[in-house]
């Protein structure tokens, strides 16, 4: 069960072993050849929700951490600040921060003082000041807006903070790359942009390399180009089709296999783990872990293809809870007549969590996940009918 947690942190997984190498050249080994180049370049990496883009960006961060004179540094910024607050200068503190980290207790006046202005800067401060012209000793308490938490007071005083933190951590390391993980949570294409524009660019003008995880939305909105021309290189982590290339069935064989013991799990149950997962590699996990707890309840010492059969029916329901009934239509449409056009709100949304799967390799197509597939193999139901429609109209 262990080896197939699904909520398990992937540092974890490669730690115990169990990173296995995608088919063909791997984004981890594209990033951090580009990086090895241009240290202080810019780089996006785009792909939806359980498609392994932690996994690639803690795996680019070993291999930039290999090459020696490159110090790369994984930043999960859901752990300094809310993801949905997240605005302009919000990167630039958190640089800032784990650069303060990184220097530790660096010996230095004027380090300790760059130090302590960035976590005022960061989180804000309050002071007392007094009251000029009072005829008797009075002040009063100044409170000074931090970027983290609020609009700053100060916008170029982060920046220059920062910048003399960058100065002091890299006198014992040659340069430092960041890797952002964390943003493909933020749903606001706009916001995103401003970002890159803004902090990115000012974070690697200061000498210093990032790689960004973003979200879905951003490679379907019309800020992309704006992004793209302000990184050096833009990443897409797509789904493995298990189902017309060799090589992707192989990898997610090995996947199960890498972690479980010999014949615990059957050929047929593994076969049938990886078509209902669709090539989204934490469906793959999450399923298998299903699976195995559907054998234990059923005093098994191996794992059969009726336990996986037992573990996709939760996991189908689980997957069609909550769809509204515009993403309804569009997987009626998808289903019926194999039409979808990724550029609405809703088409994206079913995109960025696997209801409907994107393929790059070895060709683009889409394909309705697996498991909620046969829930929409049914006549269509019109907007005009919309109104009728009870819960026993619904197959899910």
């Amino acid at each position: 069960m262990a080896a197939f947690e699904g909520a398990a942190n992937p540092q974890r997984a490669i730690e115990n072993g169990y990173y296995i190498e995608q088919p063909g050249r791997s984004l981890a080994e594209t990033i951090a050849a580009r990086i090895a180049l241009r240290p202080s370049s810019t780089h996006i990496l785009v792909g939806g929700i359980g498609s392994g883009k932690t996994t690639q960006l803690l795996v680019t961060r070993d291999r930039i951490n290999e090459i020696g004179d490159i110090k790369a540094i994984y930043v999960d910024v859901s752990l300094y600040t809310d993801i949905f607050k997240i605005k302009p200068l919000s990167l630039m503190a958190i640089t800032g921060l784990v650069l303060s980290e990184l220097i530790g207790d660096s010996e230095g006046q004027d380090i300790e003082k760059s130090r302590a202005l960035f976590h005022k800067l960061a989180y804000g401060f309050s002071e007392n000041k007094d009251i000029l012209g009072s005829a008797v000793n009075l002040n009063r308490v100044v409170r000074h807006r931090g970027v983290l938490v609020d609009k700053p007071d100060n916008p170029r005083a982060v920046f220059q903070a920062m910048t003399k933190l960058q100065e002091a951590a890299t006198t014992a390391q040659k340069s430092i790359t960041l890797l952002f993980d964390g943003l493909d949570r933020l749903d606001d294409a706009q916001i995103f942009s401003q970002l890159v524009t803004s902090d990115i660019q000012s974070i690697s003008e200061s000498g210093i390399g990032v790689v960004l995880v973003t979200p879905l939305i951003v490679a379907y909105s019309d800020y992309r180009g704006t992004i793209e021309q302000a990184v050096q290189s833009f990443e897409y982590q797509s789904c493995f089709d298990v189902f017309e290339d060799a090589n992707a069935y192989n990898f997610f064989e090995k996947v199960i296999k890498t972690r479980a013991a010999n014949d615990f799990i059957q050929e047929p149950a593994i076969q049938n783990l990886i078509v209902y997962s669709g090539g989204v590699l934490r469906d793959l996990i999450s399923l298998t872990e299903a699976a195995i707890e559907e054998a234990y309840l059923l005093d098994s010492d191996k794992v059969y293809e009726n336990h996986v059969e037992a573990a996709v029916i939760p996991f189908a329901r689980a997957k069609s809870l909550g769809l509204s009934y515009k993403e309804r239509e569009i997987l009626w449409d998808l289903s019926e007549e194999g039409k979808f056009n990724p550029t609405t709100k809703e088409g994206i949304k079913l995109l960025a969590a696997h209801h409907i799967i994107e393929y790059r390799y070895p060709e683009r197509r889409f394909l309705i996940h697996p498991v909620i597939q046969p829930l929409f193999q049914h006549e269509q139901i019109t907007y005009e009918e919309e109104e009728e429609i009870t819960d026993e109209d619904v197959p899910f």
